[in-house]
């Protein structure tokens, strides 16, 4: 079964290219680095100006086109997956996908109906520069220019906020279980932007890692992760993964701390050795188990003291 993080051979360079840069000028990073000031730009009162229209009707699931404002006031194109058998609020998360695919990618595609399937809301945009955002002038910066990658980074995880502003606006999401699952750049990025979201009550990591210093601290998961305790993490990392090295996962793991859970399995970055459906029930019970109201309302107070 195909399992395609990563669609073509580009993105998959484009991503080693960015880690061995990150070795070659890596540095110490102390855990103390962190600023409260979260370093990314939000905007939690500008008008989203939201849409949603039905685009396909489904045996669990109805899936939206829905459309909001962005952090950098372009539009965000997302898919949303609304389970049918339900009422009241429901949980929800924000699926995110890798660096050089879109939000219906099959594995997106999977994950959100797992996440549907266990009475999730499920959200996946497209980031900047990719599926319905991409164009002649809007295909994300060069992996080697630092300083255009930085900007970039920012704004994922402002349009991540804003993501999470259109889904706590919904009269049929609970505000105070809200999720967020990430894939490889989504992963890194997502921790970055949930250790500075108290928002974000659980999240897994699939095949992410740190960047050890290569955007600067500020933004670097490693630098963050340590914030997103005692908030529920869970990682799910690959022995043979050859985008993301095992140091730079366990570097990670290091830094999110003792509570963190972490999943190794014997394969490569995009799991094409393997049934994906295991990574996507785990995933998707964890994050089932995590978004109950009452385990929800503990991990927000316990995160607020």
């Amino acid at each position: 079964m195909e399992y395609s993080i990563h669609r073509n051979s580009t993105a998959c360079n484009r991503l080693v290219k960015l880690f061995l840069t990150a070795a070659l000028i890596s540095i110490v990073l102390p855990a103390s680095a962190t600023e409260l000031k979260p370093p990314f730009r939000t905007d939690h009162k500008a008008p989203l100006k939201a849409t949603a229209k039905i685009e396909e009707q489904a045996d669990r699931f109805t899936k939206f086109r829905v459309e909001f404002n962005g952090i950098e006031g372009d539009r965000v194109p997302g898919h949303l997956f609304l389970p049918k058998k339900i009422s009241g609020r429901v949980p929800a998360a924000l699926v995110q996908h890798g660096i050089g695919d879109k939000k219906h990618a099959e594995y997106i595609v999977e994950c959100c109906r797992m996440l549907a399937e266990r009475s999730i809301i499920a959200l996946a945009i497209d980031a900047p520069g990719r599926g319905e955002r991409k164009g002649p002038s809007k295909r994300g910066p060069a992996m080697w220019n630092l300083i255009a990658v930085n900007q970039w980074y920012r704004q994922h995880c402002g349009d991540y906020s804003r993501a999470l502003d259109y889904l706590t606006t919904r009269p049929d999401v609970d505000a105070k279980r809200v999720g967020y699952v990430g894939f490889s750049w989504g992963a890194i990025t997502g921790v970055t932007f949930t250790a500075h979201d108290p928002r974000v009550r659980a999240l897994t990591s699939v095949v992410g890692g740190g960047l050890i210093g290569l955007l600067g601290k500020k933004l670097d998961p490693i630098t963050n992760a340590h914030r997103i305790a005692p908030r529920p993490l869970l990682f799910i990392n690959a022995s043979k993964d050859q985008i993301v090295l095992k140091p730079l996962a366990t570097a990670l793991h290091k830094a999110a701390g003792p509570h963190a859970i972490v999943k190794w399995y014997d394969t490569d970055h995009t799991f094409s050795t393997m049934d994906r459906a295991i990574i996507m029930k785990v995933l998707a019970d964890f994050m089932k188990a995590n978004l109950q109201e009452k385990v929800a309302a503990k991990n927000g107070a316990d995160a607020e003291k």
